[in-house]
């Protein structure tokens, strides 16, 4: 049984997934305004029912009830920082071929391949952070191909759960540090504009008139492209730290899946 929380964040969820989105919308849609109406627990058959009726695609719903069983925050995140930036956290769930062990292995590599450091371990569920000292800083700072796609994350979950057969893959990315220093700058460099073009042509033609209109408009809209463009960035950043799980799993699914020698999967 589905709390009306979970269910609002499985229909959520597979909206994120359905328009390839890893945005937490805090907003009320249609599907959540149809959750909110229905019984106060619903079973996982009646969440996917309800996704169905609301237009979403089976595969979406499914794989948001994965993340909710891997322990996925239910909670969104709301605010004006997270409309203009996404949430805190990017979560990247997937069910691959192969046993845990396999898996976890794999896993650890791929981590640590992108410079990242056990912090604690509870079993299934593994904390990572920013691996510390000259050489990784030396590595992050000449990675001129965006090779490291985790060299502006400070934190990074990881948990692994065996599913018969199969292995659940969650990674559970923490951007909250890049966001902050993101918005620090956007702001900084969005004032500066403003002082610079704004206060700075007020100041060549003294007393309050058009001029004066005319500069500090110029002024805001220096700031306001400076905010975009900065914000444009930072999304950037968020998109390639996505891309790589995503990558690393469709990866690791292709290689799981290649026939072997006899025909069957590896």
């Amino acid at each position: 049984m589905l709390s009306p929380q979970e269910v609002d964040y499985v229909l959520r969820r597979a909206a994120e997934i359905d328009n390839g989105s890893t945005e937490t919308r805090p907003d009320h849609d249609g599907a959540n305004d149809a959750a909110l109406t229905t019984d106060p627990r619903m079973t996982a058959d009646e969440v996917v029912r309800l996704g169905l009726e609301a237009g979403l695609g089976q595969d979406a719903v499914l794989s948001a009830l994965a993340e909710v069983r891997r322990g996925a925050t239910i909670a969104p995140e709301s605010g004006p920082l997270a409309r203009a930036l996404g949430g805190r956290r990017i979560v990247v769930s997937r069910v691959v071929p192969g046993s845990a062990d396999t898996v976890r292995r794999a896993v650890e590599r791929f981590l640590r391949e992108q410079l990242m450091t056990i912090r604690r371990h509870h079993g299934d569920r593994v904390e990572w952070e920013r691996a510390q000292g000259i050489w990784p800083g030396l590595l992050r700072s000449l990675d001129f191909s965006k090779r490291y796609g985790f060299s502006l994350v400070n934190a990074v979950e990881t948990t692994i759960v065996a599913e018969g057969n199969s292995t659940a893959v969650t990674f559970n990315i923490d951007v909250s540090e890049m966001r902050r220093e993101r918005m620090t700058h956007m702001g900084i460099r969005s004032a500066l504009a403003f002082a610079l073009v704004g206060l700075g042509g007020t100041a060549l033609f003294p007393g309050f008139g058009l001029a004066d209109i005319l500069a500090l408009a110029g002024g805001g809209a220096a700031a306001s492209g400076i905010f975009a463009l900065e914000r444009r960035r930072y999304l950037e950043s968020r998109n390639r730290v996505l891309l790589a799980p995503e990558r690393f799993l469709d990866l690791l699914v292709h290689r799981r899946r290649r026939p072997g020698p006899f025909g069957e999967a590896e």
